[in-house]
């Protein structure tokens, strides 16, 4: 029971905390962090303890799904080199080099443990990464490459960190040669495993009507990848990722409800398991604090040296990135200039993952595993909180002194402007017909000057312009009695309803054009139409008005 009560407790604590964020504009996973360490020192707290084995696998998959299915095939394609130069360049540098400083700094480590802590302070997390950087006004551009790089990056890392604890568990070296062959096996075994079952799920999907059920579907589906990927000892990260791309990209740009109903759970669903991870974990993040046998100074110490290294690594390589973006004529989409090194240097923020790898630790194998926890406790708080607060005000001096703007802005609104031309060719080769000559010109005239998704959507084609009002003698709803006392439509206002019909129909033909296109534009689908660079979350901002809009319509009859 006392179990069940610490789980409700945290998932209410985690709302809780998120509306308070909202309301003082803190990032719900800085404060999150924050309540974190304060109940932590609370007496009496009970304590949930979780298998070590089981944090990765109950945790990771459904946040790595609810991030991916929020980017495309299309965006891969246009950043596979930062993809590259971040996920796995940038991480097999930092835990070379947060090994060397490692064995330097901590007395008695060994290199397969120094590795090991290396491995798992690596990553960022992307999901504290795209809580805190958009509301702090980051550009899309930038936020786009962080996702990236957060969505791939634990691949490399689990791969180091998996060689240093079987070189652990059998006291043996490290195979640096076998740990090669092994990342590109879990790497490429982990897309085509990814693939398949994202290739097969769509139709699972496809013949799936309700979207309670479609939901619960792709509820189960992230588990199950990332355990068949475990089976045959490939990279689950990679598996998961690719899945969702793949089945969300195959979703029919008509299925508005199920659309926005997914939306919504994996939104509910990423918040949830953030906070309950968080609590969960940093409960034996105190139990490590609160051992007697535990030294608590030194790895306080050691933690902010760490994290230190870590942003210093992060700053050079976005620094070498930035200038072979010059020397290459743009093959990069961040860092194009100076404030973009300094923004995604300073958005490398730590989390789950380091907290998850940390806790598995076996302390039979690392007998500083509780000085461990600590460092990387220190680390969170060093890379997600520190950040985490000043974001908003370095983005709003780069902003004001630098001239920091987002060049994606341009493109997205290129997509966006072909997709209302699609709606709009439509409309100019069908509203003609049944209108008349002063109604079409009229509609064409308002569709031409006002672009939004209303103009597309009312219900209303202002034929009561021209159309004389009717009279007491039709009756006030257009009808006439008959002599059985029921009520006739007179032929003027079957004439206006026919039109207001024709006008609606007209209307839900419009967006549903205008959405398939940007829905084109989203997933790549047209990529000789819609210019790279587009970024899909920001059109799926505009798909999802217009799913809105499309379900607040009357049903055609």
């Amino acid at each position: 029971m006392t179990t069940l009560f610490v789980i409700m407790f945290l998932m209410l604590a985690t709302v809780m905390t998120v509306g308070v964020g909202d309301r003082i504009g803190l990032p719900w996973p800085v404060l999150l962090l924050l309540v974190t360490t304060a109940v932590m020192f609370i007496p009496g707290t009970p304590t949930v303890w979780i298998d070590p084995e089981l944090i990765l696998p109950l945790f990771l998959p459904p946040l790595l799904w609810a991030l991916a299915r929020r980017t495309s095939w299309g965006m891969f394609r246009d950043q596979w080199r930062t993809i590259l130069s971040l996920s796995v360049g940038l991480v097999f540098t930092t835990v070379a080099v947060v090994t060397g400083v490692t064995l330097l700094i901590i007395p008695g480590v060994g290199l397969v443990a120094a590795l090991a802590l290396a491995a798992a302070v690596a990553p960022p997390d992307p999901v504290a990464v795209e809580a805190v950087a958009e509301p702090a006004g980051i550009p899309r551009r930038i936020i786009g490459s962080l996702q990236s790089e957060g969505l791939f990056n634990d691949a490399a890392s689990l791969v180091i960190f998996s060689a240093a604890i079987s070189a652990a568990e059998y006291h043996d070296d490290i195979h640096w040669f076998e740990a090669g062959g092994t990342f590109v096996y879990s790497a490429v075994g982990a897309v085509v495993l990814g693939w398949v079952i994202g290739r097969g799920s769509a139709l699972v999907l496809g013949w799936l009507d309700s979207p309670v059920a479609g939901n619960a579907f792709t509820w189960v589906l992230p588990f199950m990848v990332y355990l068949a990927a475990e089976e045959i000892h490939v990279s689950g990260v990679i598996a998961v990722v690719v899945a969702a791309v793949e089945l969300t990209s195959r979703t029919d740009a008509t299925a508005a409800d199920s659309r926005l109903t997914g939306s919504a759970f994996w939104e509910v669903t990423e918040l949830l398991v953030t906070g309950l991870a968080f609590g969960l974990m940093g409960m034996n993040v105190r139990d490590a604090i609160v051992d007697d046998d535990t030294d608590h100074l030194n790895p306080v110490w050691w933690g902010l040296v760490i994290s230190a290294v870590l942003i210093l690594v992060r700053f050079l390589w976005m620094g070498w990135l930035l200038k072979a973006n010059r020397s290459r004529r743009g093959r990069y989409r961040a860092p194009i200039r100076v404030t973009d090194v300094i923004l995604l240097s300073w958005s490398g923020m730590r989390g789950l993952v380091t907290f998850a790898l940390v806790l598995s630790l076996n302390p039979v194998d690392f007998p500083l595993r509780d000085e461990f926890t600590i460092v990387a406790f220190v680390v969170l708080l060093c890379t997600m909180v520190v950040p985490g607060l000043t974001l908003p005000a370095l983005t709003s001096y780069l902003r004001t002194h630098h001239g920091l703007q987002d060049l994606d802005d341009k493109l997205t609104e290129e997509a966006l402007d072909e997709a209302y031309r699609a709606a709009l060719g439509v409309v100019r080769s069908q509203m003609s017909e049944g209108l008349s000559p002063e109604q079409a010109a009229r509609i064409e005239e308002r569709l031409s000057l006002v672009r939004s998704a209303s103009a597309l959507d009312d219900s209303s084609d202002d034929s009561s312009d021209d159309t004389t009002d009717i009279t007491d003698a039709t009756g006030p709803t257009g009808s006439t009695a008959v002599g059985d006392g029921s009520r006739t439509e007179s032929p003027e206002a079957e004439i206006l309803r026919r039109r207001r019909e024709r006008s609606r129909a007209l209307g839900r033909k419009a967006l549903l054009v205008r959405r398939e296109a940007m829905f084109a534009a989203q997933r790549s689908l047209a990529a000789s139409k819609y210019k790279r660079g587009v970024d899909p979350e920001a059109i799926g901002e505009k798909m999802r008005e217009l799913d809105r809009r499309l379900l607040a319509l009357p049903e055609e009859k």
